[in-house]
């Protein structure tokens, strides 16, 4: 039951990052704020990821290093939409996620659902920070 629920909420999860590069596009929101927009869920959600890092480092008394390193996606996070312009900020998120799933793998055990979940939701995730990359 909880696989269920876990899928449709990441997949709804991903729709602020499908509708942005459209609504720019269309003129539904200017390109400012929908950049904006988007830069800041991004950094809202790879902060709400490295919650992840922290329950796996509590949950299986991983070293305190775990604890240390879940902290940098949401500091990462706001320095990318804080001190970054907003092109740099962009990138910088992009390769986050990529950073983030891979650790993740390489220190997380995972079921095999949600490992296959976390793929397919980074894919289309950073598949639409390139969108947003390529209309800047």
């Amino acid at each position: 039951m909880i696989h269920t629920h876990a899928k449709l909420l990441g997949y709804l999860g991903l729709i602020p990052f499908i509708v942005m590069p459209f609504w720019i596009t269309w003129g539904t929101v200017s390109f400012f704020e929908g950049f904006s927009f988007f830069s800041q869920y991004s950094a809202i959600i790879l902060s709400f990821l490295g919650g992840v890092i922290w329950l796996d480092a509590i949950r299986h008394e991983k070293p305190i290093s775990q604890l240390y390193i879940a902290m940098l996606p949401s500091i990462t996070a706001w320095l990318s939409i804080s001190l970054l312009p907003a092109l740099s900020g962009l990138i910088v998120l992009f390769f986050s996620y990529l950073l983030l799933i891979l650790y993740e793998f390489k220190v997380m055990p995972m079921a095999s659902w949600y490992r296959s979940l976390r793929i397919r939701l980074t894919t289309i995730a950073m598949g639409t920070h390139l969108m947003m990359m390529w209309l800047a």
